[in-house]
């Protein structure tokens, strides 16, 4: 491979990883851009459910839904609950208590076990 065919795999290389940033910095402008809107709906939500509801409060909804699919559009949108705790993770079963719960491994290739010790 001569100098010039390595120079230019590295301007791919370089190029490439110039896309993919450009791509993760467009992703991450359309979550911003959507984050006051998603809050705009909670709060037009609360205020639903609490009777308070503004008098344009239909308006004020197509108006943050529209926006929201707009970002979206534009790139993916973390729509994870950010108030709710992950779940905990699962906890291995203490030492001994699986070798209760299964069976002994059958023998291998149809030899039959050894007797029981005191039993020849």
């Amino acid at each position: 491979m001569g100098f010039l065919d390595k120079a230019k795999a590295l301007a791919d290389q370089a190029a490439a990883k110039v896309d993919e940033a450009v791509n993760t910095a467009t992703s991450s402008q359309g979550a911003k851009q959507a984050d006051p809107y998603l809050r705009d709906l909670g709060v037009l939500a609360y205020l639903q459910e609490s009777g308070r509801s503004p008098a344009d409060a239909k308006e004020q909804r197509e108006r943050c839904l529209a926006a929201i699919h707009a970002a979206e559009s534009q790139g993916a949108i973390n729509l994870a609950m950010s108030s709710v705790a992950p779940p905990p993770p699962s906890v291995p079963p203490p030492p001994g208590a699986a070798a209760q719960t299964q069976a002994p491994p059958p023998p291998p290739g149809g030899v039959a076990p050894p007797p029981p010790p005191g039993a020849v």
